[in-house]
């Protein structure tokens, strides 16, 4: 059905998925920004850089295990896309920034300057908006159109049953 419980239902698993997704996101990046690190700095004008960068995917585990966290956050976030709108969910994941300011203080050891602290706070106050500011889903119908590849939305079952 449609009702209102089914709104909030799916507004609080859009919230659950969502935090979820910026959380692998954060830890992602952080993995990546330490695998990386082994490296130095890459020039990019350099060609053999590109074979290092490429290969860093298979041969560094942090690497590695950065794209799979990051790999986690897309695929939550194509979920979550398929349930709300791309206005709310996109800020909402940028809740990573502040799960990222936090492991890089704490797991990188980065210095976060206070500069950067107030900017994650605009944006936590932004999410924050978005949030509390009306439906997760403002139109409660696929768009118009048949979906790829024969995709029906009811796990694939063409009669709906």
């Amino acid at each position: 059905g449609g009702g209102p419980e089914r709104h909030d239902g799916g507004r609080v698993k859009t919230y659950i998925v969502v935090m979820i997704a910026a959380l692998s996101a954060a830890i992602g990046e952080s993995l990546l920004s330490f695998g990386m690190r082994r490296y130095g700095s890459m020039n990019l004008a350099e060609p053999s850089h590109w074979l290092v960068l490429v290969s860093s995917v298979v041969r560094n585990p942090y690497v590695f295990m950065g794209v799979v966290f990051l790999s986690i956050f897309f695929f939550l976030y194509l979920a979550a896309l398929s349930w709300a709108d791309l206005s709310f969910v996109l800020p909402l994941t940028a809740v990573s920034y502040l799960f990222a300011a936090l492991l890089a203080k704490f797991f990188l050891k980065e210095e976060v300057s206070w500069h950067r602290w107030a900017g994650t706070i605009v944006i936590v106050i932004g999410i924050a908006l978005v949030a509390l500011g009306g439906k997760s889903r403002s139109i409660d119908r696929p768009l118009p159109g048949p979906p790829p590849c024969g995709f029906t939305g009811d796990h694939g079952r063409a009669d709906g049953s």
